[in-house]
């Protein structure tokens, strides 16, 4: 029997953590920012490296204050207005990373959260896991009941 190659046939993986938001975690942007970080997956719960935080701060800035994705030349004027230095090799790799994850698109350089219209960033991302996890499940359900046809035959 021929192996199959399991990575191959994965096309997207969905983490989301069931996370308490406790009172002390809604007192800084921070704090709120690495916790949605992790109850999306976007990292891990021990992750020490800032620099997804500082970028995923930045594309939430512009979408939550301006309503708008960012381009490059934003998210670096916004590193600048924080006294950030990221270089442009790093920047690139997290906004692809964001974008294989599925959490972004890339409009003609401008960097959005996926599904995202003027003002419904919550509900962008909510929707853009949850078609994720109805096309897993639907692929669950097939497969589950083509094994149930094979212990019938």
């Amino acid at each position: 029997m021929a192996e199959i190659p399991e990575s191959g046939l994965i096309q997207s993986e969905v983490v989301l953590r069931e996370m308490m938001l406790t009172d002390e975690v809604k007192m800084t942007r921070k704090s709120l920012i690495r916790w949605l970080a992790l109850s999306l997956g976007l990292i891990s719960p021990k992750e020490s490296r800032q620099s997804v935080l500082t970028l995923f701060e930045a594309l939430l800035f512009y979408h939550l204050k301006d309503k708008r994705g960012a381009n490059y030349t934003d998210i670096t004027d916004y590193f600048k207005q924080q006294s950030v230095e990221m270089n442009e090799k790093t920047i690139r790799y997290h906004l692809t990373q964001l974008r294989k994850a599925g959490v972004l698109e890339d409009g003609r350089g401008t960097y959005k959260f996926t599904g995202f219209q003027s003002d419904n960033l919550a509900e962008a991302l909510e929707q853009s896991y949850k078609m994720k996890a109805n096309t897993a499940f639907s692929n669950i359900k097939t497969a589950v009941d083509l094994l149930k046809k094979m212990h019938e035959a």
